[in-house]
This record gives C-alpha cells, structure tokens and sequence, in this order.
C-alpha cells in the first residue's frame, strides 16, 4: 500500500449531540497526528456506511472544529464502538470488506474472556474462581462457602452492575452500582428477599466470584489498570500502568464512578513495604509479559489491551479483568500526564505499521 494513501477510520458510538459521537477530544488528536505521519484519519459511524458504493460519512478535526465529509472505506478500522448487539450487522459487513482492515478485533464478554485466561496454566494462580450463574440456588451456594461474594454482569463495564452480597449473622446485604451507575446499598433480612430480589433485578448474564478485600484498610477500593499496547514496530509493550482508587465503601474504582488515579508506587507505599511492592510489581510484570500475546492468540489480533489488576491486603496479586477498548484517563492524571500522548498516539502508529507490512494482515 502506498502509504500517502492509507487511512484510518475511528468507529465511534453513535450519540445525538454534534459531532454525534463521544472522546472527541481524544479523535482530534489522532485526526491531527494522522496528518503528521500521512495518515488520513476521520471518525465515522456504524449507521453511516454506504456499503454499496464502498464510501463512509465521517467527520474530520480541520482548523479547530470538526468537518462532515465523505470518504472511501477507510484502509484500517480503529473500533472503539460500544453497543455492540446494535451494531453488529454493520461491523460484520465492514470486517467482511477485503479492503478493511481492522486494527484489532474487541472482546467478546467477561466470561469469555474468563475461559480464555484459564486455559494459560501460568496465569491460573491469579484468577478468581469464577462462575456463571445459572439460578438463585448456586449464589446461597457460594454465600456457604465464601461468606461474601462479587456478581458482575459479564457485558456491562465501567463498573455498572457489579454487586457484593455478604451473608451476615442471618440476613443479607447487597452493595454496589445498579445498571444505572447508581450507589445501591441494600439490607433483606433472609435469603428468600434476596432471591426474589436479585431475580427481579438481575436482567442479564452475570458472573459470580468470591469477594476479594482489593482495598486499602480505610475502605477506599482500587485496582492497577496496565495498559498494553502494539506500536510503531508492531510488538505488544506496556504503555504504562496507574492506580484507581474509588469512594471509601465502594465496590469499584473506576474514574467514572467518582474515582481518583495515583501512581502506583506512590499509593502503594502507603499500605506495603518496599519488598512486597517489588514483589507485586514483578508478579504484574509476569503477567503483562504472558498475557496478551496468549489472549490474542485464542482471539484474533488485538490493537490494545487493559489490564485491571487487584492487590489484596496480603500483597497478593489477582487480574480482575481485561478491557479490549480501554480508556486512558487515568494516564493523563498522572506523572504529570508523561504516558498519556504516547497512550493515544500508539494505535494509529500500529496503523503505519501496518501499512507498510500489509501482507497477511487481514485476519
């Protein structure tokens, strides 16, 4: 491919406000990087594919305010779409295109993902015990055997419906975000409130595991978030890594829930020693070297990778979860935000990448 002709398209969640689609920062940045290196970038939409005359509606960041062109299908696809049940006949039909390819391919569900990482014999030792919930029955079960335990529903993210139930001297309390992002904070005072609560409540597919103490001793929760990421010379390499600490009481950490970022060793040395936070980094370490290029591996390629890993009041170490369309904000309020360009630039350098290495890049 020559590359002055390369492009690469930004799918975005369609949203009513102009431009109709969020990060719009983050999009003018690339739009203006793209430039830089030869790369026609502009943001398009799922609903605004013109499949039979192979052209796109997109907008471009032009002499600061965003412009609506029309464009041929972009030569790469950036896929930060969410909705994904919506849209998913128009992202087939695009992955279907010879001329398309896709940067790396998102992630299915937590339980998928799930199933994938068991597989990896070496990351075994830091996954919950994890199952999907299939009646009321199996969440008393692990209440006898756990005494408290996490639901997560395995489609949402941003920490939405993700739900602790601690089983207490007979009665219940269930704490966490509903599906709304809200604070839910309940009591039921035996396990027959419970059930016909939860299966009121309980829409979705939802993942059980054992409630983990992954917060400090004040009760403020945090996780590390890793971020991973293929470049210029196409290879996986870690970008960066912050800590998320969330509302004292809280569940999550996540920033959108009103969480804050820190440096890791910075937050870190307040609650361990310097040996078990050697220890705890090079476990992280270990992980972020096996992990995904493993994932890719039973997935298809991946452009990006978020690694959530939580550090429980003992120094050990557990993954969380793993995010293939992360969000970088924590990196832009830290180390006075020294990753955070080189965290939004990555992508479209493995889109350079790429197009000087086109053969077998398809799948």
């Amino acid at each position: 491919m020559n590359i002055q002709s390369a492009s690469l398209g930004i799918l975005a969640t369609p949203s009513k406000r102009y431009p109709p689609f969020s990060e719009k920062t983050h999009y003018a940045y690339l739009c203006a990087a793209g430039r830089k290196i030869g790369i026609n970038v502009f943001v398009f939409l799922p609903t605004e594919v013109d499949f039979e005359n192979k052209m796109v509606t997109g907008y471009q960041y032009n002499n600061y305010r965003w412009e609506k062109h029309l464009f041929p299908l972009p030569s790469f696809v950036y896929d930060r779409c969410s909705n994904r049940k919506k849209y998913r006949n128009q992202i087939q039909q695009l992955k279907a295109k010879p001329s398309v390819v896709f940067l790396g391919h998102v992630l299915p569900n937590k339980w998928k993902n799930y199933q994938h990482m068991i597989q990896h014999s070496g990351l075994l030792p830091y996954i919950p015990p994890t199952e999907l919930i299939d009646s009321m029955h199996e969440i008393g079960q692990w209440l006898e055997d756990y005494q408290s335990v996490v639901i997560k529903p395995i489609q949402n993210s941003l920490g939405i419906g993700v739900m602790k139930i601690a089983q207490t001297d007979g009665y219940y309390t269930l704490q966490g975000r509903d599906y709304k992002n809200k604070i839910l904070f309940k009591e039921f005072a035996d396990q027959a409130a419970l059930y016909s609560w939860l299966h009121s409540h309980l829409k979705n597919k939802t993942m059980i595991q054992p409630y983990l103490s992954l917060c400090t001793d004040e009760g403020v929760p945090f996780d590390i978030r890793v971020l991973v990421q293929k470049g210029g010379n196409g290879k996986w390499k870690e970008t960066g890594r912050a800590v998320r600490a969330g509302v004292k009481n809280g569940i999550t950490s996540n920033l959108c829930g009103g969480g804050k970022a820190f440096s890791v060793n910075e937050f870190l040395m307040k609650f361990f020693s310097q040996e078990e936070i050697t220890e705890i980094n090079q476990t992280i370490d270990s992980i972020v070297s096996e992990l995904p290029s493993f994932i890719e591996s039973r997935h298809g390629r991946l452009v990006e990778l978020g690694i959530d890993i939580g550090v429980d009041k003992n120094g050990e170490v557990w993954i969380i979860e793993i995010n293939s369309k992360p969000g970088r904000a924590s990196f832009r309020k830290i180390n006075k935000g020294a990753y955070y360009n080189q965290a939004r630039l990555n992508p479209l350098k493995y889109a350079y990448f790429l197009s000087r290495n086109l053969v077998g890049v398809k799948e």
